[in-house]
């Protein structure tokens, strides 16, 4: 109980988790909103965590959840682009990041996991900062029912097999060996970014028009 009081009361923590969720709603909700929405899921998550070591990151996407669903009934269109791969630690996490930095405020991208990993690749570690995003951020995370519901466009690196999809929700298929490949290289894995780096601006230029795959229907 100590440790989430702890946990609870420290300020920099929530400001660092609200200044990174305002950031992506900058002109959709007021920062005001944007912290009582962390403050409110954190302590929620608090009651009820008996280790607080990853209640920051947790409370960032339990807000955003809820952000999201307040922007639908506003009807504020924010797009939600779902980056998904086998663990979650190194070209899906980079490829949410380099949206979010084309994109601003107009979509919330994320990833996940089919098997979400612990920690991020080094060099994933590396290049989030390197473009402007908190690698403490993007612990990896696993794909649920919800996170998937909740996409809008879902971007797989791989050829896995997601299950039934939303009525409407535009799906792509990226190859992951190209990918994953060159996040070995010796550069440190400045490949990746550039290859990343060409499908993320063609995946932005597709939202932006309206355009892209063609929505795919709800399996029974």
């Amino acid at each position: 109980m100590t440790e989430q009081k702890t946990d609870l009361q420290n300020p920099r923590v929530l400001r660092q988790v609200s200044e990174h969720l305002a950031d992506r709603y900058a002109g959709v909700f007021f920062p005001e909103l944007v912290e009582r929405c962390v403050a409110e899921s954190y302590a929620g998550l608090a009651r009820q965590a008996r280790i607080p070591t990853y209640l920051a990151p947790m409370a960032l996407h339990g807000a955003a959840d809820r952000l999201r669903a307040l922007a639908r009934e506003q009807r504020r269109p924010v797009c939600q682009v779902l980056f998904v791969d086998d663990h979650d630690t190194g070209p899906a996490a980079v490829a949410a990041a380099l949206l979010a930095e084309h994109a601003r405020a107009a979509v919330v991208a994320r990833s996940a996991g089919i098997s979400p990993g612990t920690t991020l690749d080094q060099h994933a570690v590396r290049l989030l900062a390197e473009h402007g995003a908190d690698p403490a951020a993007a612990t990896p995370k696993p794909l649920t029912d919800p996170i998937l519901a909740a996409a809008d466009w879902v971007i797989v690196l791989g050829t896995h097999e997601l299950g039934p999809i939303e009525e409407g929700t535009h799906c792509q298929s990226w190859p992951a060996q190209d990918l994953l490949g060159t996040a070995q290289d010796t550069d440190g894995g400045t490949g990746v970014t550039a290859e990343l780096e060409t499908r993320v601006q063609a995946l932005w230029l597709e939202i932006t028009a309206g355009a892209g795959s063609e929505p795919v229907r709800e399996q029974a």
